[in-house]
């Protein structure tokens, strides 16, 4: 190396405030989260494996453990609607349908009440009962 380029190097240090990458404030605090959340998934999924009870303990808020089956025969619209997926509609659609049409039989007669399809159905039948 010529003595300019040395006396240079010597005069400029390299700059360590460099970088290969810019990012915005809002940028750094976007993959800071991607981050953080990736990290808290994974650490979640390892502890699943290692102890599964658990994910019963997460699961439970919305497993029929958590709700007593209610008959669809002699419900009210308040006990209808304290289950999940069931609406004030859909409660009030099933009581509308019980007066007019009598007890339902089994519970697959639910699915002849308006606005209950068979993809409701399969939510939500597990809170319920025909008895």
């Amino acid at each position: 190396m010529s003595e300019e380029v040395v006396e240079h190097q010597r005069n400029h240090p390299p700059n360590n405030n460099l970088r290969m990458f810019h990012f915005t404030k809002q940028e750094r605090a976007v993959l800071l989260s991607l981050a953080a959340v990736v990290s808290i998934g994974s650490a979640l999924h390892v502890t699943f494996l290692k102890y599964p009870e658990l994910k019963d303990i997460v699961n439970f808020a919305d497993s029929p453990r958590a709700y007593p089956k209610v008959n669809v025969n002699t419900a009210s619209a308040e006990e209808l609607v304290a289950l999940p997926y069931i609406g004030e509609k859909t409660a009030k659609n099933i009581i509308t349908f019980r007066s007019e049409h009598g007890r339902f039989l089994n519970l697959e007669d639910i699915k002849k009440v308006k606005g209950i399809r068979e993809k409701n159905y399969q939510i939500f039948s597990k809170y319920l009962e025909a008895r």
